[in-house]
């Protein structure tokens, strides 16, 4: 499932094709999508394109009109694309579930396994998960301190809560604690300042580095042109079980934590 990088990744490539151009039409061809064509009004300007969590936001808002605020709010989960075509458009064949003409080009919502969503909100409010953005200004140490404070749970399925931390999952979890060199099991509550310190500034670092490589793809994921992430050759643990630790050279263990592969390094990572 594409996590913060890779959403963070389309966002950024969809803002510029997408910002300022008006939406002719909304084609829904699955029926599952349980979206009506007739709520997506027709000459809506689109005026942003950002990301809460896991979620791409089209923001359709009107501004200084007496029209209703409007968002479309689109999950990808496994296998879901938002992928622009420019004029003249050919939509593809196979797994096209929505499409959305445009006054130049198509935004078309492809999805072979069909789990990821869309859907039109006129309040955000209580929308999405409550957790904290680790690339919010409002990230800071002392807030992730609050939040792992008292914690019982194991660090690498705290990371997990989307209440807590929004966009994360488990590739960066594990890369994550091994850069900082925790580990996965060790009770959230447990961690050191300094670890804790670690772990911010690793969190950080690392999905900044995704981002900067466009995400990690081991099979479906790609972006808004249908190209495909290149972080994955930069991967120290997770994937590698049984591969040497590129740091001590031990061989990569594998967790399963609530039903989650786990990967780290138990020498790197005591």
């Amino acid at each position: 499932m594409p996590e913060l990088p890779e959403v963070e990744t389309v966002v950024r490539g969809l803002a510029p094709l997408l910002v300022g151009r008006k939406v002719r039409k909304l084609e829904v061809l699955d029926p599952k999508l349980d979206l009506h064509p007739s709520r997506l009004p027709r000459n809506r300007m689109i005026r942003r394109v950002h990301r809460h969590g896991k979620e791409i936001i089209i923001d359709l808002s009107q501004r200084g009109k007496p029209q209703k605020p409007l968002w479309l709010c689109v999950h990808l989960r496994m296998t879901g694309k938002l992928i622009w075509t420019p004029p003249p458009s050919a939509p593809p064949e196979r797994h096209l579930r929505a499409r959305i003409a445009l006054d130049r080009g198509d935004l078309l919502f492809v999805d072979a396994r069909r789990f990821g969503t869309m859907r039109l909100m006129s309040d955000l409010a209580g929308a999405f998960p409550p957790g904290l953005d680790p690339l919010a200004p409002e990230f800071t140490p002392a807030a992730l301190a609050d939040l792992l404070e008292q914690s019982i749970q194991a660090i690498k399925p705290w990371l997990l809560r989307q209440d807590r931390l929004i966009g994360l999952g488990n590739i960066y979890a594990s890369e994550i604690l091994f850069a900082a060199k925790i580990p996965p099991t060790r009770p959230a509550g447990s961690l050191t300042p300094d670890e804790i310190r670690r772990l911010h500034r690793h969190t950080r670092h690392l999905l900044e580095r995704a981002i900067k490589y466009c995400g990690t793809t081991f099979s479906d994921f790609r972006d808004e042109r249908g190209r495909s992430g290149r972080f994955r050759r930069f991967l120290k643990v997770y994937g590698r079980e049984d591969d040497p630790c590129r740091r001590c050279g031990r061989p990569v263990q594998r967790l399963v934590q609530q039903g989650r592969s786990t990967f780290c390094c138990p020498a790197c990572q005591k």
